[in-house]
Order: structure tokens, then sequence, then C-alpha cells
């Protein structure tokens, strides 16, 4: 089926593969390779690197490479998919290279995914001098900046502070960018970062009704969110409130921190809030809250139902 079906029995039969014994497969595992080195038509390409990707056949690696410069974008899109999943070192150089020739002053959703997977990809710190120099460039698109800034936290990129501070506290910015930008802040635990975190949402507070919901809300959480990363002790206090702020999704952030800081202080409040919240999503989350404090075990992802991760995308 692989060598001579038809496009939809040859998807099938990958589709299968993935799910075959691996100790009858290597045969098998080297048509794949040998498939996606010839394969003319773009879909098929598309499901050859996904297989590729999710059965982690490693000796293709020239072959998915070769790929990040193919014509359709859709396919170089998923060699960088693949090679980003399977952590390919070799990938690394190539990919940063490819960076380098985008324009970075338009939204694009192939650079998001570009700069994304050099984060994950070893060796991807490397690239960091050359993104922080974009990263302060005002005049490129503000949302790929912001994948700049979580890309910082992913490599923890410390030599950017200056620039994600000069960003996150500044109002003119977006607030996507800002929020990203806070973010990472958090993540490498910025000593310069806490007091203009609590500033802010000492800010925000007194501010409260006159700013734009949506984006108190976003800076809201995301200070917080912060402040929790850091392991600030204060913060308990923040969350405290947060949890009894009017907008529910300010609520259910503030009572998720809550639970992944286990501070048993914060039963109380929890347990008005499972039973009591006006939001069935805020109960659901003090609940879980709870058992994460009490030390009792989480659904892993593939325990969830159905239901519960279309409730996490739909946050």
């Amino acid at each position: 089926m692989i060598r001579y079906g038809t496009s939809q029995e040859r998807k099938q039969a990958l589709g299968e593969l993935v799910r075959f014994p691996k100790e009858n497969a290597s045969e098998l595992y080297v048509l794949v390779g040998e498939q996606l080195k010839s394969e003319k038509d773009m879909g098929m390409k598309i499901v050859l690197l996904k297989t590729v990707g999710d059965l982690d056949l490693k000796e293709n690696h020239e072959t998915i490479i070769s790929l990040f410069e193919d014509t359709n974008e859709d396919v170089n899109k998923q060699a960088v998919t693949s090679a980003k999943k399977m952590k390919l070192i070799e990938a690394t150089s190539p990919l940063l290279e490819k960076v380098k020739k985008e324009d970075f002053t338009k939204n694009s959703n192939s650079l998001a995914l570009y700069i994304n997977a050099l984060g994950e990809l070893p060796e991807g710190k490397m690239a960091a001098p050359f993104l922080e120099t974009k990263f302060r460039e005002k005049f490129n698109n503000p949302d790929i900046r912001g994948q700049i800034a979580l890309y910082f936290g992913t490599v923890q990129y410390k030599e950017a502070e200056s620039a994600l501070l000069e960003v996150a506290f500044d109002d003119i910015q977006p607030t996507t960018l800002r929020c990203y930008s806070m973010n990472t802040l958090g993540k490498l635990k910025s000593d310069s970062a806490k007091p203009k975190l609590y500033e802010l949402l000492d800010s925000l507070k007194k501010t409260s009704g006159k700013l734009d919901a949506k984006k108190a809300q976003s800076l809201k959480i995301y200070a917080i969110g912060a402040l929790v990363t850091m392991g600030d002790k204060e913060v308990f206090q923040e969350l405290n409130e947060f949890a009894r702020d009017d907008d529910s999704m300010v609520r259910l952030r503030a009572i998720e921190f809550m639970g992944s800081l286990k501070d048993p202080k914060a039963l109380e409040l929890l347990e008005y809030k499972r039973d009591r919240d006006p939001s069935p999503k805020v109960q659901k989350a003090a609940k879980k809250a709870i058992d994460m404090i009490n030390g009792k075990e989480i659904p892993s992802e593939e325990e969830k139902t159905n239901e519960d991760k279309v409730e996490e995308e739909l946050k």
C-alpha cells in the first residue's frame, strides 16, 4: 500500500504504521525514508514528513532539512515541525539561516513556527543574539516580537532582560507583546521586574473600569503569572484579591495559580469558590486546585476526556 496504493490508501497505511510493532517494522521504515526522498505529491510529502516525525526516524534528517527549502510553504512548515518534534540537532543551523532570510516586519505563521522551533531544538540558543536584535527593532511586527519574547524564556536568554523590561512596562506597546515579555521575565526570575509587576497590579486596581476590559484582564493574568513563576512569596495576597475579581477569567487564572503554589492557606477560599462561584469553569478549577494542594492525582493529558481538552482550549 505504501509503495503502490492510491493517495488515500497510502495515507491509511502510514497511519497504521505509527501503531505497528517497531520490532517488525524496520524494512517499512526504510521504505518510508525512500518514499520521502522521491515523493512529488505535496499532500503525501506532508503525511510522510509527519510519519517520520511521529516515528522519530532520525536517519532521515538530511531529507527533512532539505525540505526546509521546499517551494511549498506547507511542506517546509511540516519539515520544521517534524525536526522540532525529533529535536534534530543537525536542523538548528539550517533553520537559523532560513529565519535570517525572513521579513520580520510582517506577521507570518511560518516565521512564528520557525522561532518556536528554534527554542525547542538542541543548541537553539545560538539564534538568541540575532533574535534579540530583531526584538529591539520596534518597527518589526509586534506579533513576531512577541514570539521572540517567548523564545527568550524557552532558551533562558538572560541577556534580553533589559529589552524585555522596556517592552513589558511600556503602556504604548501592544498588550500581547507586553504580556509575553512579562511571561519571559517570570521564567528568567528577573529581580528587576518584580517591583514593576507589583506597581502594574496596583495601577490596574486603581484604574479598574477605565481600561479596556480585555487589556486589563490580560495584564492582570500575565503579571500574576510572572510572579508565581518567580516563586515570589508575597504574590499570595494578590491571588486572594484577584480570585474575587468580577472578571471570571481573572478568577479562573488566579485559582489555577493557587493550585500550582500548593499553599494550604488557600483551601478555605478555594472551597468557597468550588461550591459557590457563579462560573462553572471557576468551580471546576477550584476543585482541581484543592486536589493539587491535598496531593491527589490529577489526570494526565492522555487520561483527560475530550470535554476537558476542549474546555482548556477555550480558555
